[in-house]
């Protein structure tokens, strides 16, 4: 095998390192025994990976330093014997577990890369043979082997992980009271998805662009997909969201607005656009990936919104295809471990709604399953004119749900904060009037009515 198809290319260190590795980490053994060939290795290290690889075949165990050297007196040559007693008496003398972790990562990825490579081109000659059925299969059973095996959680050794305050690694919302420990403790976390309802021009946007923003704010990397709105259109409630200049004077502001952009000390932002009911989780995978390669790492993905993304399936009811695209969403994000903000919008009856439920989800309920976290934004006529609004937790699988907040909403400026209701001396009378609203309208004018208004 050529160098740069082997470990060869690392160096004699490495081919070391790889070895003592799969004896001393029983879960890498396993996670690389399958896809890791001999003839990866070159010399006396191919001829120990045999002997370790025909120990596991026997035994089911990878053996120890000892049963390696008991094996290797079976071997006829002496040069070889020798020479491999050397390279472990080596190993076992000198181990750098900094190393090893680096070693594992770079030889996990090289065989992986080797066994869809190896997938690819048996099914191009299966293809030339017209043997089409047996593609899927040989693809799938590379797939098997690259996938790392996670045995799970040891739950009689992880006590000290479990007794820690958070294990989660969180993105803050950047609204301190969702962020706090009774709801968010610190954020959405890795691995999670969060969603945000309201009706059709309710304001999801602008609530997705808040939750991009703190993340921003805590220094993450946010990567902004928008399947509605233009990019120039989502930068520029970021450009007001951060600098407090209001939209419609960004243009008349510029210099100021560059100042301020350039003194924000937070994150990255790239902001993407796909034409509505264009993209599926495929091409955000494949344009995250292109982000990585080049340095680009998000921490955080925002989608605007998921129920106009498609699936990678194709269904006769759009409540299975919406139902299919967040749980394609909620594996992605697990698999990157990176959380996901997305929104989607009530059906009609929820312009009617004071606090809006998980009843008045529109298309699929089974959305609200799979997301982690819900919140619910609602304004009705008296707290449109006032620049108010509620919000309502109405899922959460991390803390509390069921409390409702105040919503101080400034769309001019893309601003969102958050207030206890109880905090403000008004909120009684507030609440007296927004009833009294309603049943007016309600009782005298109609439900159509009530909807022209709100749309207005």
């Amino acid at each position: 095998m050529q160098r740069d198809e082997s470990f060869e290319k690392f160096g004699r260190s490495f081919q070391n390192r790889v070895i003592q590795a799969c004896l001393i980490d029983n879960k890498f053994f396993q996670q690389i025994v399958a896809i890791c060939k001999p003839s990866y290795f070159n010399g006396a290290h191919e001829t120990i990976w045999k002997v370790i690889f025909s120990y596991f075949e026997q035994y089911n165990t990878p053996p120890t330093y000892d049963s390696i050297k008991i094996e290797l007196e079976k071997i006829g040559q002496d040069t070889t014997r020798e020479h491999c007693k050397v390279i472990i008496k080596e190993i076992e003398a000198n181990i750098n577990q900094s190393e090893i972790e680096h070693v594992k990562d770079v030889a996990h990825d090289f065989c992986t890369d080797k066994e869809m490579e190896q997938a690819i081109l048996d099914s191009v000659e299966l293809l030339k043979d017209d043997k089409r059925d047996a593609i899927k299969p040989r693809i799938e059973a590379a797939l098997k082997h690259v996938h790392i095996i996670d045995t799970g959680h040891e739950y009689f050794d992880r006590l000290e992980e479990r007794s820690k305050t958070n294990s989660r690694k969180t993105v803050p919302t950047g609204l301190p009271m969702l962020d706090s420990l009774d709801f968010l403790e610190g954020g959405l976390g890795n691995g999670e998805i969060g969603m945000i309802m309201a009706p059709t021009g309710g304001g999801k946007s602008y609530w997705l662009v808040q939750l991009g923003y703190g993340g921003l704010q805590a220094g993450v990397d946010v990567v902004h997909y928008t399947f509605e709105l233009s990019e120039v259109n989502i930068g520029r409630r970021y450009d007001s969201c951060i600098t407090g200049i209001p939209i419609k004077m960004l243009s008349d502001n510029y210099d100021e607005v560059d100042k301020r952009l350039k003194d924000f000390k937070g994150g990255k932002l790239i902001i993407k656009e796909f034409p509505t009911r264009s993209a599926n989780i495929n091409k955000i995978k494949f344009h995250i990936d292109r982000l990585k390669a080049s340095g680009f790492n998000p921490s955080l993905i925002i989608l605007d919104y998921a129920d106009l993304m498609r699936s990678t399936r194709e269904y006769d009811q759009r409540t299975w295809e919406l139902e299919s695209i967040y749980e394609e969403l909620r594996g992605y994000s697990m698999e990157i471990q990176v959380p996901i903000w997305t929104a989607s919008q009530t059906n009609r009856s929820g312009l009617d709604e004071d606090i809006i439920g998980l009843d008045k989800i529109a298309d699929a309920y089974a959305k609200a399953m799979v997301v982690d976290f819900m919140g619910t934004f609602s304004r009705n006529m008296f707290e449109k004119e006032n620049s108010l609004g509620k919000f309502f937790i109405a899922k959460n699988r991390i803390g509390r749900d069921g409390k409702v907040f105040g919503v101080d909403f400034h769309p001019e400026i893309a601003s969102i904060k958050l207030f206890e209701l109880n905090d403000r001396d008004e909120q009684e009378t507030l609440k007296e009037d927004i009833q009294s609203l309603f049943k007016e309208y309600k009782d005298t004018k109609g439900l159509s009515n009530l909807e022209a208004a709100q749309k207005g």
